[in-house]
């Protein structure tokens, strides 16, 4: 963790110890400095940085490096496969169709510094070599016809396992909060849970210095609701989603951070002193996006991009998720700010008060509500937020941002994957932490100054994105001791002065998403 110098510069920054001291042990560190050039990729890769200084105590970065290499090309992935008898048989079966398949091998190379342990993670087949996309679509269009519905293209240097000359676009924020003047917050698209907002809208809305793009959130509405943080998310100082489990999330307050994991508890007691679990906070009822909720039934452990059910829960609604609850079947209690409910009905969707909130169940907990609850009555809400294990204050200045895995912790790179619900199929581990993305990442120097960051990707002519370990190198090569992925592909997004600077890399331009961080003037 941090050294005594940086533990005096978070609390005096913060008065606020008990919300940070968690992550703080009185024993002296080794300094870590910035490396000259980023350790991604094969040695002595040609770099060039450009700096300057946005106000005082914030720098932008724009750092180049690496080339596209004449051996790079486009190809066919056919199917990844667990098992070599299982790639075999489709490798010769691909071979057989005329189809000049060849089988890759994906090794799990960086497993010392993650929890997936496994050395072998399995195969992929592929099919051609192409110099250009349009011919890779081609023979892409020809598998499928042949029964080969998961055939897709790619390139060579997309996958993470392999060696690369790169290119890679790296855009990076530091921020002195002993120096900087402004303030560092997260910002909620559109102001509310629901709906997303370009990271450009958000930083012309607030008149930004400059952000980049925040935690993961739900997309389509059979996930949930659109926009809704996939995860702990806390608004000046107000908890308006919960937790995954305990994954890694990113603390913001008074300009200084940290990086920690964090959990989530909700509590409602009756007068009687009857209690029940609050599941959730401002998200659709019955649907958990990346799982890890309570009582999920297909798993309470996170699940990555899988949306886990629940179909009886307790729903609270504050003014931050917006005007209606959703409707359905259920039970709704109204309370005001006092905690005393004002109204109650047999279905779900009313109007959320401005200063108070709704609890909203559905199936055995719509009765128990119904049955429990009644108008009139003052009922106790009680919630907790833990970081590192130790419960912490929520004044109004704390903001912490979802994000996961770990990248990062005292100076190395440790990386728990399986743990923070990213290996849960070798496939899926495979394809998301292995796989070179457009990725956005945050650190924490130790000195004490927070680095923003983002890498484009999807994009060989100029970068072709990091996998978590590239990731932790970078952050690790720009002096942070502490740091954590955030929301990452279409998502990544990097906004200075007005300007977007990195290329996002989905077709349809700029990704909305549910919040951003942002450097406020």
């Amino acid at each position: 963790m941090y050294g005594p110098i940086v533990k005096t510069a978070i609390v005096s920054a913060l008065s606020l110890s008990a919300i940070f001291s968690f992550g703080i042990e009185e024993k002296e560190t080794q300094a870590t400095t910035s490396k000259e050039t980023l350790s991604i990729g094969i040695s002595n890769l040609p770099e060039s940085r450009n700096t300057k200084q946005l106000a005082k105590g914030v720098t932008y970065t724009d750092i180049s490096r690496g080339y596209s290499s004449k051996k790079d090309y486009y190809t066919v992935d056919v199917a990844f496969l667990e098992t070599k008898e299982q790639a075999d048989s489709l490798l010769k079966e691909v071979n057989e169709k005329g189809f000049n398949a060849m089988l890759h091998k994906v090794k799990n190379k960086h497993s010392k510094y993650t929890d997936v342990e496994v050395k072998d993670v399995g195969y992929v087949v592929r099919s051609g070599e192409f110099e250009k996309e349009s011919n890779a679509k081609e023979h892409a269009d020809q598998l499928k016809s042949s029964g080969y519905e998961k055939a897709k293209v790619t390139f060579s240097e997309y996958d993470g396992t392999t060696k690369t000359t790169g290119p890679w676009k790296v855009d990076v924020l530091e921020i002195d909060p002993e120096e900087f003047e402004g303030e560092l917050t997260n910002v909620l698209a559109n102001d509310s849970i629901t709906g997303r907002e370009t990271v450009s809208s958000m930083a012309a809305r607030t008149q930004a210095l400059a952000g980049m793009n925040g935690g993961y959130f739900v997309v389509g509405s059979t996930d949930g609701v659109p926009g809704d943080p996939a995860g702990i998310s806390v608004v000046n100082g107000q908890l308006v989603s919960e937790a995954i489990g305990n994954r890694t999330s990113l603390l913001l307050s008074d300009n200084a951070a940290e990086i920690a994991e964090t959990s989530t508890s909700s509590q409602l007691k009756t007068e009687s002193g009857e209690t029940a679990v609050i599941d959730g906070i401002n998200r659709k009822p019955g649907l958990i996006r990346s799982c890890g909720g309570v009582g999920d039934i297909e798993t309470i452990e996170p699940k990555h991009d899988v949306t886990c059910t629940d179909q009886e829960e307790i729903i609270e609604y504050n003014s931050y998720f917006g005007e209606v609850t959703p409707k359905g079947d259920g039970f709704e209690a109204v309370l005001n700010s006092k905690g005393e409910v004002v109204e109650t009905f047999n279905q779900r969707g009313h109007k959320i008060p401005e200063s108070g909130i709704v609890l909203s169940a559905t199936g055995g907990q719509a009765e128990w509500l119904k049955n429990t609850v009644s108008k009139g009555e003052t009922l106790t809400i009680t919630k907790s937020i833990t970081a590192d294990g130790k419960q912490i204050q929520t004044p109004s200045s704390l903001d912490i941002i979802g994000g996961a895995p770990q990248l990062m912790d005292e100076g190395k790179i440790d990386i728990p994957a399986r743990e923070e619900g990213f290996a849960w199929s070798k496939d899926f581990y495979y394809h998301f932490a292995q796989y070179r993305h457009p990725r956005s990442f945050a650190g924490i120097k130790e000195n004490g100054n927070i680095l923003l960051v983002t890498v484009e990707g999807r994009n060989p002519e100029e970068s072709i994105g990091v996998n978590f370990f590239e990731s932790a190198q970078i952050l690790q090569s720009l002096g942070a001791v502490k740091g954590l992925n955030l929301d990452g592909g279409g998502s990544s997004a990097m906004v200075v002065g007005g300007t977007l600077v990195n290329k996002p890399s989905d077709t349809t331009g700029e990704r909305p998403v549910s919040d951003g961080i942002f450097l406020l003037k």
